[in-house]
């Protein structure tokens, strides 16, 4: 009984109708009854099956439909796509049995009409169904628009993303309607994720990553799954209902943990787009089967934009509030280093042990490899780890140096990885660690040693990952950082007696640099005291005449247990003692003890006394350096066929000269007869 009726179509902007009726005297009546009253009519239809066609083809603004119809489908059966499409409808039906009025009331239809009806029955229900809707679809409008602004105003709050987006949730409870709902918004500085698990009429269980697997009886082990890139069922927005979200479920595991763990049989995910990527999704999931209608899915996509252009502002304020935050810290860092008077314009000295360090820097520098400098306390390390910084690749960004022994225990991991406002009593605003500082430069980690156990694994993870997270943070923030760390513990030891883990040890030690003393140097002596005196007397508005042959002898005599450190306090208190007419002389035998009434310390040794050998496991390191030294200089050999010299040969791979190279080959016992092979300039 397909019939458009096109032929008494009136104009378009009278009143369209749909009558959808199996017995054709009844359809034509009511299709006669309606063109005298100055409707149109669309046409006629016996079944589902027709009814979906001619909707297929034309949006009719009302629909008079019949219960049972044609076909296994009854006007029941339609109802819902009429009520997705917006489409009002009014039954018209002969059986007003409980059952059957229960199933209609559960349809939501602008009106209901008892067969036989009368002509005035018809009309007045069409007048008052279209009355119904149009006043239905005003509110709906309005209610979007209150619903838009609460929303944009809760994710516009000065308050914790957690608080922001459980307003969210329960603002969404009504339109939408959901057991639980996931918030998941992921870029290269931001990750939050939050399950909002619903345990009561407006009661919400706020989840993290590690509390949701929790809940569902998950490993820990699953969090890196869990904050992977989401499948495409987060990708596109839909509903999914019954079987097609079982479907789904079983393609992804933690979609399979919400299916079956918390017993969820739909769902609705609206992908929300800032930039060029969807970042933040919303993932709304149901108990009910059929929970999620296609209005859903339109009432979020009209939502999206408001919602994103917020999110947008939000986002770029927190980005504009971290970045002031880090130029801050970044300006106090600078000023700090500014004022520090431990900044030398170079290492000075020129002795062999010294040189070998020299060419060692030159090869690690350009690299990001972790270099572990060891030695005495006051050799230099400090300074050598910003010779390896200005050699590098990241000299244009910042060196961050932090002395792991000067810190509390309980503000060394806040100080690295930084913390969120609240994360524990004094935490009164966000503050970035000195990783993020470091950003695209390096960290020098001074006394690593003096690091605590548990923060020795945090370290860990953050040299293995790559990645750091904040006191009190959402999620892993990637980190481009070189780090170079330094200590005058013997390590080995700390390892021995648990005070240090070993696996960190190996991490730390991929390029170690044994510094040598200043007893090891005693030929630097004369230019380092020279230096120090020149810097002294300009600090104090003396003159500076040099130094004297009985200072030199003495100092050559000494064993400087203080290394650097004290020659350049000693230097200093001369400058003071001094005239400025004469060359400087010891202000005090350096034999004398510094201490009044008590002997001298162990470390010092009297004028003439040997200097101490270095200790057996300082010695142990120093093996493990050359050993490196001799495979990575065998490693360039191959490189070039064996040779030493010309173009292409290994000095110059290595930057080196020739004679250097050779020189340093025959110490380390490289045969210079094998690799040495080939023409030679």
């Amino acid at each position: 009984m397909h019939q458009p009726a096109t032929a008494t179509r009136p104009a378009t902007t009278t009143c369209q109708v749909l009558i959808v009726e199996d017995e054709y005297v009844i359809a034509n009546d009511l299709r006669l009854l309606l063109l005298e009253a100055g409707y149109g009519v669309l046409g006629l239809a016996d079944s589902v099956a027709e009814a979906r066609l001619l909707l297929s083809q034309h949006r009719p603004d009302v629909v008079l439909l019949d219960i049972y119809l044609k076909g296994s489908e009854t006007g029941l059966d339609l109802a819902p796509a009429l009520e997705e499409a917006g489409i009002p409808f009014i039954y018209l039906s002969a059986n007003d049995s409980p059952s059957v009025l229960e199933a209609v009331k559960a349809t939501q239809p602008s009106g209901y009409v008892v067969k036989p009806f009368r002509e005035k029955d018809v009309l007045t229900a069409l007048e008052i169904g279209r009355y119904r809707h149009a006043h239905s679809v005003e509110v709906r409008l309005r209610e979007e628009k209150t619903l838009q602004i609460t929303l944009t105003e809760a994710l516009a709050a000065q308050i914790p993303w957690p608080d922001k987006l459980l307003q969210l949730a329960r603002l969404f409870q009504e339109p939408i309607g959901f057991d639980s709902l996931r918030v998941r918004y992921q870029d290269e500085h931001n990750y939050l994720s939050y399950c909002f698990y619903r345990t009561g009429f407006d009661e919400y269980q706020v989840l993290d990553d590690e509390a949701f697997l929790r809940l569902t009886n998950q490993p820990v082990s699953l969090l890196p799954q869990l904050r992977a890139q989401p499948p495409a069922f987060y990708l596109m927005p839909g509903c999914y209902n019954g079987e097609a979200f079982t479907q789904w479920a079983r393609q992804h595991p933690m979609l399979q943990v919400i299916s079956k763990t918390l017993r969820m049989a739909s769902a609705l995910v609206m992908p929300i787009s800032l930039g060029p990527a969807p970042r933040f999704v919303l993932s709304f999931f149901s108990r009910r089967p059929d929970a999620y209608r296609t209005r859903h899915l339109a009432l979020l996509d009209r939502l999206a934009q408001p919602v994103a252009l917020t999110l947008e502002r939000a986002l770029a304020f927190e980005e504009i509030a971290r970045l002031s935050e880090q130029l801050r810290q970044e300006n106090s860092y600078l000023q700090e280093e500014v004022k520090t008077t431990a900044n030398f314009e170079e290492i000075i000295g020129t002795s062999p042990c010294l040189l070998r360090v020299f060419n060692q820097v030159s090869q690690v520098a350009p690299t990001d490899s972790t270099v572990l400098l060891l030695g005495e306390s006051g050799t230099g390390k400090e300074l050598f780890a910003r010779a390896l910084h200005n050699l590098s690749g990241r000299r244009d960004k910042l060196l961050v140096k932090v002395n792991c022994a000067a810190l509390p225990a309980a503000l060394i991991e806040s100080e690295l990885f930084g913390h969120e406002k609240g994360a524990f009593t004094g935490a009164v605003d966000r503050r970035i660690g000195k990783f993020e500082l470091a950003k695209g430069g390096t960290i020098f980690l001074d006394e690593i040693g003096e690091l605590p156990l548990e923060l020795q694994a945090k370290l860990l993870r953050v040299l293995q990952e790559k990645e750091i997270e904040r006191l009190g943070g959402n999620g892993p923030i990637k980190t481009d950082v070189r780090v170079l760390v330094a200590t005058n513990r013997e390590l080995e030891k700390e390892v021995s007696a648990g005070r240090f883990r070993m696996d960190l040890y190996f991490r730390l030690a991929v390029f170690p640099l044994t510094l040598p003393s200043l007893r090891e140097r005693p030929d630097d002596l004369p230019a380092l005291a020279n230096f120090f005196g020149q810097r002294a007397a300009r600090k104090l508005g003396r003159l500076f005449k040099g130094l004297s042959d009985n200072m030199l002898q003495e100092m050559r005599a000494y064993s400087w247990p203080g290394n650097i450190r004290e020659l350049e306090n000693v230097i200093e208190q001369a400058v003071i003692l001094s005239d400025g007419q004469q060359p400087l002389a010891l202000g005090r035998s350096l034999a004398t003890p510094l201490f009044d009434g008590g002997a001298a310390p162990a470390s010092v040794a009297p004028v003439g006394a040997p200097s101490a050998p270095p200790p057996r496991d300082l010695l142990a390191v120093k093996q493990l350096q050359q050993e490196t030294e001799r495979e990575y200089i065998l490693s360039v050999l191959v490189k070039s066929n064996g040779r030493v010299r010309g173009s292409g040969g290994a000095a110059e791979l290595l930057n080196l000269k020739p004679t250097t190279l050779e020189y340093r080959m025959e110490k380390l016992g490289i045969r210079k007869t094998i690799t040495t092979a080939g023409p030679e300039s």
